[in-house]
């Protein structure tokens, strides 16, 4: 996905002229093909253009709709939705989030988030992505080389290759406050048996860092590989732990049947996980300037009682974020770590709460103090 900034050029929408941030590309298996008698748009499934009856997504339109365009409204006379591999470009903030394109009135307010998000709207508009320092064709960006004696975690989702979910892993330094994301991972046509390998890789290239991979669906494969054939010492473990659920820990010890590698994401586990992220990202204690990251973040919305990610999008890389915010709330990180977020993001609140109350003073105006004797505070009444 690529992005590009802009702070010279403007758009045409229904008020005129208005600026915009940029543009981002979007790589689409599928799009849908809108026609008019004077123009044509391909979009993806997902945008949404204005007609008599309001908004509307490009895969709900129907022939006969009659849909806005620059002078007057026209109906539309084909709408197909194709199954083939496109790039389509996105408009970015723009003013009252909607703009001419081919002709027809655009809305751009999914950028800024999609209803219900998991972080809030006023941070996600805050949020800005650097370009990293090398990436390569297999998708692994770096945007900071390791440092000596600095604590890397990487935490890992899998999917099954198959060019639809992503195999994704965040690299996240953790040796001081605030923590900062300086690698990640993403590519879904990467075999399960080979990926493996590109984890290792990374984890060794970052000082053995400690790895904590999803095995809810191939990733208990993935785990038994990197540990075992591939021999890497650090792969994090968990234990249950009865009422308490799955607690990360060194490795096997007191009851092995129920010591695993890696963590099953669990309702629990993730509930506390997207808890964790939204503060540490809100409160600015982990810092995230990867574009697809955050692309993700706009569209991991609320549903049912959790959070995913909206139609027609991924989070196989907020996921791994979701991780490792499950991670800090872990005895055993802290161990590794000597950090305790909660206790320190509480700290800081209250600190805030301090420095806001202004001292209460004392009024002594027409108050008869009557006379002091040197010893005794008391007076005549």
């Amino acid at each position: 996905m690529e992005h590009i900034k802009n702070k010279q050029y403007e758009i045409l929408t229904p008020s005129g002229w208005k600026s915009f941030s940029g543009m981002r590309k979007l790589s689409k298996s599928e799009y849908a093909t809108i026609s008019t008698e004077t123009t044509e748009l391909k979009c993806s499934l997902n945008h949404k253009l204005k007609t008599k009856d309001g908004w509307k997504k490009s895969k709900e339109l129907l022939c006969g709709d009659s849909i806005v365009g620059v002078k007057e409204s026209s109906q539309i006379s084909f709408v197909d939705v194709v199954e083939d591999e496109i790039d389509l470009f996105d408009i970015l903030e723009v003013e009252n989030h909607e703009y001419y394109s081919n002709g027809l009135v655009s809305h751009n307010c999914d950028f800024v988030g999609s209803q219900n998000t998991l972080i809030s709207s006023v941070k996600l508009r805050s949020m800005n992505w650097s370009t990293p320092t090398s990436q390569d064709s297999d998708g692994l960006w770096i945007y900071e080389e390791p440092k000596e004696d600095h604590d890397y975690f990487i935490t890992v989702d899998t999917a099954r290759g198959q060019g639809k979910d992503y195999s994704a892993f965040v690299v996240i330094d953790a040796t001081e406050m605030p923590y900062k994301l300086v690698a990640r991972y993403k590519n879904n046509t990467i075999s399960p048996m080979v990926y493996p390998t590109v984890i290792r890789a990374v984890g060794l290239k970052y000082n053995t860092a400690g790895i904590l991979i999803e095995i809810n669906d191939i990733g208990g494969q993935v785990a038994d590989i990197l540990h075992q054939d591939l021999e890497y010492e650090n792969v994090m473990m968990t234990t249950y732990k009865g009422r308490a659920g799955q607690v990360m820990s060194a490795g096997f010890g007191g009851n092995s049947s129920k010591s695993q590698l890696g963590v099953r994401t669990t309702v629990p586990v993730k509930k506390l996980g997207c808890s964790i992220l939204k503060s540490l990202i809100e409160e600015d204690k982990l810092i995230v300037e990867d574009v697809d990251c955050v692309n993700e973040l706009i569209t991991f919305v609320a549903k049912g009682k959790s959070f995913e990610a909206d139609d027609g999008h991924t989070d196989d890389l907020v996921m791994s974020l979701v991780l490792f915010a499950w991670m800090t709330r872990q005895e055993y990180f802290k161990s590794l770590t000597d950090s305790d977020i909660r206790t320190q993001i509480y700290e800081e609140q209250i600190r805030g709460l301090e420095e806001d109350i202004l001292p209460f003073g004392f009024i002594t105006e027409d108050i008869d103090e009557g006379e002091w004797d040197g010893e005794s505070r008391w007076f005549p009444v």
